[in-house]
């Protein structure tokens, strides 16, 4: 933290060059000495650059597994229902990345999976708006969600109806991801499409055509049910 307080960049300054750097156990120690800082991480989830947008995801995650940790488990929940709350227009302004970053701490406090994974998946594909942010959820979850997911598989493959192909390619990833077989044909029609769809997966943004990304999804499905 020295380096930080001996400069004269205000808080939010310091914030957003921790989180471009990708400094996250910097940008952690700095939110739980100064309580602007944690305001400004909550913050940057509503901004539009993708290069602040996702390491406060991460960041944030990381800092409610520390809290996890330490036995400050309430804490942590009373935030996600903070998250919740902000996917409603009554809380004064849509949290686009907050069911990502709510897949982000289930990952790293598996615990925390019953009930937050049914419930993300449950509130995003309600709302059209919000289904890419729901499937990339899906797709970060993975596996973890395997026994929940069928319940929800009207919706889910829905979102394969849409012409949008960003869309349809976190569908095929998000449905490889979680090994859902039922997904497997609605999969296959997209094998030949040569949109460019770009996810961020592994800390990375990766493109591929929406037909890569479908015979990757449907290579993964395979190998699960076979």
């Amino acid at each position: 933290m020295v380096t930080i307080m001996a400069t004269n960049k205000s808080v939010k300054s310091n914030v957003y060059t921790l989180l471009r750097e990708r400094d996250y156990d910097q940008l952690i120690v700095f939110c739980e000495e100064d309580r602007q800082a944690w305001k400004t991480l909550r913050d940057s989830l509503y901004e539009t650059d993708e290069n602040l947008i996702w390491p406060a995801i991460e960041s944030i995650a990381m800092l409610m597994g520390k809290w996890w940790q330490a036995g400050e488990g309430e804490k942590v929940r009373e935030y996600i229902r903070r998250l919740f709350w902000a996917l409603n227009d009554e809380s004064g302004g849509i949290g686009w990345n907050a069911p990502q970053t709510i897949a982000e701490i289930i990952v790293l406090i598996p615990e925390l999976v019953d009930p937050y994974g049914s419930m993300v998946i449950d509130r995003t594909m309600e709302e059209p708006l919000l289904v890419p942010s729901g499937l990339w959820a899906v797709g970060r979850l993975g596996k973890r969600i395997e026994g929940l997911i069928k319940l929800f598989e009207d919706a889910l493959l829905h979102t394969f109806k849409t012409k949008d192909a960003q869309t349809l390619g976190l569908a095929s990833w998000a449905m490889g991801q979680a090994c859902f077989e039922a997904a497997l044909p609605s999969i296959e029609l997209l094998r030949n499409r040569q949109e460019i769809v770009r996810i961020y997966v592994h800390g990375d943004f990766m493109e591929k055509s929406l037909g890569q990304w479908s015979e990757e999804s449907i290579q993964l499905i395979s190998m699960a049910v076979n």
